[in-house]
């Protein structure tokens, strides 16, 4: 009886044992499954990611229609181009395939903010109506000495890049990034004439014969990832006159400048 009872213990023990181990190796199988599918998710949606979003630093320099840095006749757009900044937010971005680990086409959106600095104490007027097109943004030379004076631009822009990438971590861009205008203004910070440590700021809101809309040609290329974040270099060329060339100068920016991108 003993011998059979001992039988029938080792018998379930030997079961349970079993049991457990199937159950253990389908848990982990399970597991197994769910992080390859998880990787290829990942993998698929990095051939997805282009290399837009991030942020752009770079200098603005004003050109006019012949491609040259000089305006004779309207020399406030000879701009301080070490002081005239060109930042970019561009907070999201899709590269639809063309081709697998090689071209495809970016997609994205993204804030612009451009400050140029006049090269001396010019004001930039505004008038609200073109009737009053002889002081529509026109510009005059102050009486004030300014130590900063900036016409600030503000644009939402949305990019259409052809992406090539030869290899990892290593890309080159090209095509044009569309903007509109989301605000402009000037600051000029200048100091009191009886007390030099006692400075003053001045901001002057207008449309300034601006357009509204912007286009830009551009080139992007980066290389590396160091510290989970690329590295690149662009530069920007506006196609579309940057104001009204009725009522102001013939103005194209032109901005060079460095990328971090994620």
């Amino acid at each position: 009886m003993k011998k059979l009872f001992f039988l029938f213990l080792t018998i379930a023990i030997s079961q349970f044992i079993f049991s457990q181990n199937s159950t253990n190796q389908s848990v982990s199988d399970s597991e197994a499954n769910g992080a390859i599918e998880d990787s290829l998710l990942e993998i698929e949606e990095e051939k997805h990611n282009g290399h837009f979003s991030g942020v752009d630093f770079g200098l603005t320099t004003l050109l006019n229609n012949s491609f040259k840095a000089s305006f004779p006749n309207d020399q406030q757009w000879n701009n301080d181009v070490l002081k005239s900044f060109n930042f970019n937010f561009n907070f999201y971005d899709r590269k639809l395939i063309i081709t697998p680990d090689r071209l495809g086409v970016t997609i994205g959106l993204g804030l612009n903010l451009t400050k140029i600095a006049f090269s001396k104490d010019w004001t930039l007027q505004d008038s609200y109506s073109k009737k009053d097109s002889a002081i529509f943004g026109s510009v005059h030379i102050d009486t004030i000495s300014f130590t900063r004076n900036k016409l600030n631009l503000a644009y939402l822009q949305i990019p259409v890049l052809l992406e090539f990438t030869p290899k990892k971590n290593v890309w080159i861009s090209a095509g044009v990034i569309a903007g509109v205008k989301l605000s402009s203004n000037v600051k000029q910070i200048y100091a009191d004439k009886k007390n030099p440590n006692i400075e003053f700021e001045r901001t002057i809101k207008g449309t300034f014969a601006l357009n509204t809309f912007k286009c830009d040609v551009t080139i992007r290329a980066g290389f590396g990832q160091y510290w989970g974040r690329m590295y690149g270099v662009f530069a920007s060329y506006a196609l579309i006159p940057t104001f009204n060339t009725t009522l102001m100068a013939n103005v194209h920016p032109l901005t060079f400048g460095v990328s971090y991108n994620w």
